[in-house]
């Protein structure tokens, strides 16, 4: 991270010089604003704060009053907001349409396009490929003696009997390779069918981060139409699946006391809305009002506001309370990469997320991000406040928008207060949070600002454990923090941890991963699938899109 400043560069050199800034909290007062803030958010009329929905709108309303209230100056793009666009879902459209044997099919009902259709039209006689596998460790080709260049190939959906997790089949086994194979063999579309009794039918779920196949994809479950495909018959079809956009907004505010540094303190404000995606809740649809996760760390960011305004000296601080955390850190990887102030002034971030249910009996505080800078251990090591136990994670990555900062070489700090039964579940309700726990958090928080500011600029270090726990765990790691917003075709790499096979292969940040060992990555689901084949020791290489350029090398897991 280079500096752009003088005053900065001998600001990082010397220290703050002045004595640390001694703040006052008034734990009763703090813990009844802090309710009066957690009551709204988490109230059933914002509707689970939804990035893109209605209820972050009023969300965001109610954010950027209240930072007015606290003193903060604005400091998005229009306003106190920072908008940003992202793909919200993928639906099937009006175009979707299947004639067999001159009769219309009813779409959404008779058949419907799979995740990984392309939109197009094809019509043709159907060729029926069986499983549609190609398996040459066991010299299986279900195409041998078949032509399907330019035909509509027909498949089934379950996999071979003997295709088992353990098999030498499995790997070919999966139905995007099967479909990826029809379309390598020149089929024109893909028409899947199900005559498997004991095999569920797919269900018509569409993810918006899967990138399509070459060719249209429709699973067709009408009885009759199934029976006329499995014989061949004569068909029209067209597909399409269209994304749908939204709009999130992080609410940036400004404390400037026109220093040569600034600290950002920060805090997810969105949830999860009426919980269609993310939930651990398996009943109806209903309102997660996600106090806990993150009413809690989105009211301590703006009584943290009105109390460091009161501060003389010291640096700058940009409060943001991010949107689209639930959906991949959409807001905090879009602010880094669109900052509204220089990133090269920042001198180390602080981020909360779920700060309100600090058990009464434990006491404990967890405290991730603590060797991302020499200055931590020290710091942290002096706390005492209120009997509260810091239990320490060096590592700068994990699940919260934290990880966007670090990736940027910036020392990070993550507070939470642990996980609960009511994590992503409608039951994270506002009567829940710990007030005096939560008053107890912004006392910590505030001593190791208070030091830390003492100390002038903080050294950045990078850390060895990634310990993401925003991926599924797989028996090997590629060492590389996924680009969760990223729309593109592969998996792009937000960032590299040392040490890890990524890292050892010369791997970069913004490298995208096209193909690792002989799996095609199309998307982040392809790129999971993909990691799931391999063991540690195997040995295999991975493709990366660098630029314009295709690069290969070598990896070891």
């Amino acid at each position: 991270m280079k500096l752009k400043s003088i005053s900065l560069i001998l600001w990082l050199l010397a220290g703050t010089m002045a004595a640390p800034a001694q703040y006052t909290l008034d734990a009763a007062q703090t813990g009844v604003q802090l309710k009066r803030h957690i009551s709204t958010l988490a109230s059933d009329r914002f509707e689970g704060r939804e990035a893109g929905k209605p209820g972050e709108q009023r969300a965001f309303e109610y954010l950027i009053r209240e930072f007015r209230l606290a003193g903060m100056i604005p400091k998005g793009t229009e306003g106190y907001l920072q908008p940003f666009t992202f793909t919200d879902k993928t639906e099937m459209g009006d175009g979707c349409a299947l004639q067999v044997n001159g009769r219309k099919l009813e779409p959404g009902k008779d058949f419907f396009p799979l995740i990984y259709s392309a939109n197009g039209t094809a019509k043709g006689k159907t060729l029926n490929a069986g499983y549609g596998m190609i398996a040459p460790p066991v010299d299986r080709d279900d195409y041998r003696g078949l032509e399907s260049k330019g035909r509509v190939v027909v498949i089934e959906w379950a996999a071979p009997e003997n295709a088992d997790p353990h098999s030498r089949l499995a790997e070919f086994a999966d139905i995007r390779t099967r479909i990826d194979t029809a379309a390598g063999r020149g089929a024109a579309a893909v028409l899947v069918i199900n005559t498997d009794d004991e095999s569920d039918d797919p269900r018509k779920v569409y993810r918006n981060k899967v990138t399509p196949s070459d060719v249209p994809v429709l699973f067709v479950s009408e009885p009759e139409a199934v029976k006329a495909l499995g014989k061949g018959a004569h068909v029209k079809l067209s597909s399409e699946l269209k994304k749908v956009s939204a709009t999130g907004n992080n609410v940036i505010g400004f404390i400037d006391k026109q220093a040569p540094a600034t600290v950002v303190i920060g805090a997810h404000y969105d949830h999860l809305g009426y919980g269609h995606s993310g939930s651990l809740y398996r009943g109806e649809p209903a309102i997660h009002n996600g106090a806990d996760d993150n009413a809690s760390g989105t009211a301590a960011l703006i009584e943290l506001g009105r109390t460091l305004l009161s501060e003389k000296d010291g640096p700058n601080y940009l409060f943001i309370a991010f949107s689209g955390e639930e959906k991949g850190l959409l807001g905090s990887n879009y602010f880094v990469k669109h900052p509204t102030i220089d990133l090269a002034t920042v001198n180390y971030m602080m981020n909360m997320d779920m700060v309100g249910r600090l058990d009464s009996a434990d006491r404990t505080l967890q405290l991730m991000g603590t060797g991302t800078s020499p200055a931590w251990e020290e710091i942290i090591s002096s706390v005492n406040i209120d009997s509260v136990e810091i239990k320490r994670t060096e590592s700068g990555v994990g699940p919260s928008d934290h990880t966007s900062f670090y990736l940027k070489d910036i020392p990070v700090l993550h507070f939470f207060t642990g996980s609960h039964p009511d994590y992503h579940k409608p039951t994270d309700d506002e009567d829940k949070i710990n007030y005096d726990g939560q008053v107890s958090v912004m006392r910590i928080m505030l001593d190791i600002i208070r030091q830390a500011n003492s100390r002038g600029g903080l050294a950045f270090t990078k850390t060895k454990d990634s310990d993401n726990k925003a991926v599924p765990r797989f028996k090997v790691t590629l060492g590389v923090v996924p680009d969760y917003a990223f729309d593109g075709e592969g998996m792009r790499i937000d960032g590299v941890s040392d040490g890890k096979p990524a890292s050892k292969a010369g791997l970069k940040a913004g490298d995208v991963v096209v193909q690792l060992g002989r799996y095609g990555v199309k998307d982040m689901f392809s790129y999971m699938e993909a990691l799931s084949k391999f063991k540690a020791g195997d040995e295999t290489i991975v493709k990366v899109k660098r630029g314009e350029e295709v690069v290969e090398t070598g990896i070891t897991f």
